[in-house]
Formats: structure tokens, sequence, C-alpha cells
């Protein structure tokens, strides 16, 4: 007992201090924004506000800081809505069907994950100038679906996979069509990893600047990373706007995330078993 009893202790400790270094680069940027900027440049370092302010936060609202957000929250949404639009369908045929050219087709998926995104910036820009979606909601998305599309392929086809076949059959006896069983059946039985997929994809349209710089000219249109990569300069850092505005960018992706964390861990876990 007394052994277990010391294990249990040590296990404790651990998490707490895994705990405390996860949290400490977030508990800084808040104790940062709260911060005057004689504190912020001043040495030695104050770990605890003396004078705390809210002058940075104020500052950043007042840059049409809710336009930005607005945009960022948008473009998320509607690249995790298009991607698993485009996704759901390929990855239940290669989960559920053998055909020709099986295995080429889901390794040419995976292509453009071999590249380094910058490489698509000017072929990206050309088309969207071309077909006039250019600073536009939709231009941005689909800029984004060569990147999130792969990904939510290989991901969602583990899950389908993993619904029993003989599930589908007693659906299509019972004279629901193929689509049918699909929408009614197999998704519903892989909404853990569907949703984990959208959080993911979610995240990487909320948090991309390359692209959102380069193809969103208008400031009514630019998202969050635009608007932080402001304060950043050449020879001055703004630190005190950027850790309010980085504040305020994490409170979505935390709440996205408290909400739908059961189904992002039972998506993970689920896909990588198979029982």
């Amino acid at each position: 007992m007394r052994k277990k009893r010391f294990l249990n202790v040590i296990l404790y400790v651990a998490v707490i201090a895994v705990t405390a270094i996860i949290a400490f680069p977030f508990l800084w940027l808040v104790i940062t924004a709260l911060k005057p900027y004689p504190e912020i440049y001043g040495f030695p370092i104050n770990y605890i506000p003396r004078e705390p302010t809210l002058e940075h936060f104020q500052y950043v609202f007042g840059l049409n800081f809710g336009r930005y957000f607005m945009n960022s929250v948008i473009i998320g949404a509607g690249t995790a809505v298009l991607t698993l639009l485009i996704a759901l369908l390929p990855s239940y045929a290669t989960a559920k069907f053998n055909f020709w050219g099986k295995e080429p087709v889901l390794l040419s998926i995976l292509v453009c994950q071999m590249f380094p995104q910058i490489v698509f910036v000017i072929p990206f820009f050309l088309f969207l100038q071309r077909v006039g979606l250019i600073d536009h909601y939709f231009g941005i998305m689909l800029s984004y679906l060569p990147f999130t599309t792969p990904v939510a392929v290989w991901l969602t086809r583990n899950f389908f996979a993993e619904v029993p076949i003989e599930i589908e059959e007693a659906a299509l006896i019972d004279g629901c069509s193929r689509m049918q069983t699909f929408m009614k059946v197999v998704l519903p039985l892989s909404l853990p990893g569907i949703a984990a997929v959208g959080i993911y994809t979610f995240l990487f349209a909320w948090s991309e600047l390359m692209f959102a710089l380069s193809f969103l000219s208008s400031s009514n249109m630019q998202t969050i990373p635009v608007f932080l990569s402001l304060f950043v300069g050449q020879y001055q850092t703004r630190w005190g706007p950027l850790f309010a505005g980085s504040v305020v960018a994490s409170i979505p992706p935390i709440i996205v995330f408290g909400f739908l964390q059961k189904y992002f861990i039972r998506g993970l876990t689920s896909g990588s078993v198979k029982g």
C-alpha cells in the first residue's frame, strides 16, 4: 500500500508539473497583456503586474478588431464545412470498396502535403485572380482545401472502416439505399472522428498567416493572424497589443475544443485501434 501511495504521489506531482509547463505560456501571455509598457520592458521582470491595465485591449478593439475576429470565424468554419463535404464521400469509398488503383489514389491525395506551403502562393494567386476570388472568403477557403482535405480523407476513412459491415448490410436489407445507409447509419457512428477532423481544419484556418496575407488585401477581409502581424515591425515589436490580441484570438479555439473535446479524444483514439 505504501509503495502504491508513493507511486500515486509521484504521478500527481508529474501531472501537475507537466500541466504547469504547458499552461505557463498562455498564463504569461495574459500577464503581459495586463502590464503597462514600463513593466513590460522593465528589469527585473515582474511576474505579477503591479499596476494592471486594460489599455492594450482597449487599443486593440479600437482598431476594428471585431471585424478581423469575425473574418477568422467565417473562414475557419467555412473551411471546416467545405473540407468535410469534399472528404467524406472519398474517404467512405476508399474505406468500404475495393477498386483498381485504390492505393495509388490514396497516395496521390497526399501529394500536396509533400511540398512547403510557400510553393503554392504564386500559382494559387494567379488562379484566384483569374476567377475573381482575390480578397474573397470563398477564395481563401479554396486555397486551404489542398492542405486540409488530404488529412481529412485519411483520418475519416479509418473511422468509416471501423463501422461493422453487418450494420450497413442490415440497413440495406431494410430498404435503405447506399446513400441513405451512409447518411443515417455510418455518419452518426463516425461522428467522433468527423468532429476531430472538423476541429483540426478549423484550427488550421484560424491560425494560418501566409495565404491570408497574400490573398486578402483589404482590411475588411483580413484575419486575426494578419492583424497581429502588424504589431511586429523591423525595428520594434509592440508586445502589449500583440499579446492582448493573442489572448482574445485564443478564446474561440479554447471554446471549440472545450465543447467538442470528448469527440476529439474519442475520434483520435477510435481511429488508432481496430478491435
